[in-house]
């Protein structure tokens, strides 16, 4: 997340950008005067700062030079929006200062793109050889899996400001789209054969939210069980632990090589089920399935969702069941039944309520073990 100010004369576009930038998890400070808006930014050092060219009494290339004589300012990353396309208009915002430029009208995608670059640039980080896979599944329908796939997802996308995909491999009619209310261009179905597949024809099948967050998705028809094949699953993953930061792959309810493939892949697998009987006993089964197969996790825990308002079984109950430590528990949220009717996931607001407050968490964990590893191999 990054304090980013707009300086724009237009109020409408200045709050349009605004609200672009917010849903991509970032703090903005909207501007209309350039005066006013180049002193708060001398003042409060933000981020990054996007900027619109032709405004009244100062323009946007004057503010960009001013800026880049000012102390501690020089390296602020600046990206110019104007109504203007000519390649003269591009070569006078860099001539001027700003690191980028972006015509109008502009997309929520290509918006966000270009300040998750500006961003990665100014921090230098240095990025894993390869993204990390996070497989979260659990044979019991109804248990919120894909509730907390969406939002663990959102949350890293949030929080890192990293590419992130999140793929949804039901077979049954996907509803990660739904959650997102997001209309899908494509679905896995409408891929080539692992031969064919490239992160060329990848890319074009991804649907991308207005948080930047990508998603894969499932068929909004039923498909065979079989589906997607496991060597397609695979060079699916292979593509986007080298794209992404982070692949979060919400599971089939099937068992089968597709379902095997994805967790001997995965870094991390999270196990969900519910506070009742059936979950409980289903989840052991699985268990004792998954140890027939001899697949070694690297990472394994179990997230305990409460589905409803009253848990039918304590968490130590569960334990017991499981033989193994609950690794996080979810409280029912109340919020979460108007977060689907509105298409937000909870992780992508203010909301302070339980699922949201464990999926952060969740995902600073994951998050700062990318961070920390980084930071060891970095030189110097």
């Amino acid at each position: 997340m990054a304090r980013i100010y707009v300086i724009d004369d237009d109020e409408q576009l200045l709050r349009m950008v605004g609200l672009m930038l917010d849903r991509g998890g970032h703090t903005t400070t909207l501007i209309s005067d350039p005066v006013d808006g180049l002193e708060q930014v001398k003042n409060d050092k933000p981020d990054l700062l996007v900027l619109d060219v032709m405004m009244p009494d100062m323009s946007g290339h004057d503010i960009a030079r001013q800026l880049r004589t000012h102390k501690g300012l020089e390296t602020l990353p600046i990206l110019i929006l104007t109504a203007r396309s000519q390649d003269v208009d591009r070569a006078t915002a860099l001539k001027s200062g700003a690191d980028d430029y972006l015509s109008k009208p502009v997309t929520s995608q290509e918006l966000i793109e270009r300040v998750d670059n500006l961003l990665h640039k100014r921090e230098n980080r240095t990025k894993p050889e390869q993204g990390i896979l996070i497989a979260m599944f659990g044979m019991r329908g109804g248990v919120g899996q894909t509730t907390l796939a969406v939002n663990l997802a959102s949350a890293l996308r949030r929080l890192s400001q990293e590419e992130v995909c999140l793929v949804d491999l039901s077979p049954a009619g996907g509803q990660a789209a739904m959650h997102l209310r997001l209309q899908t261009r494509a679905t896995w179905a409408d891929l080539p054969t692992a031969n064919e597949l490239d992160w060329s024809v990848l890319k074009e099948r991804l649907t991308i939210h207005p948080s930047g967050l990508r998603l894969l998705a499932a068929p909004t028809m039923p498909q065979a069980a079989s589906e997607p094949s496991a060597e397609l699953v695979q060079a699916c993953l292979h593509l986007l632990r080298e794209k992404m930061m982070f692949t979060v792959v919400d599971m089939p309810r099937v068992f089968g090589p597709t379902f095997t493939a994805v967790l001997e892949s995965a870094d991390i697998a999270l196990h969900v089920l519910a506070a009742d009987v059936v979950s409980v006993q289903t989840a052991v089964q699985v268990d004792r399935l998954l140890g027939k197969t001899g697949i070694t996790f690297r990472q394994k825990s179990y997230v305990l969702n409460h589905i409803q308002p009253e848990a039918e079984l304590p968490q130590s109950t569960v334990e017991r069941g499981l033989n193994a430590r609950v690794a996080s528990k979810i409280n029912y949220d109340p919020n979460q039944s108007r977060a689907l009717a509105q298409g937000v996931p909870l992780t992508l607001t203010s909301a302070k309520s339980p699922m949201p407050t464990m999926m952060n968490r969740m995902a600073e964990v994951i998050w700062q073990r990318v961070v920390s590893t980084t930071a060891k191999t970095k030189p110097g």
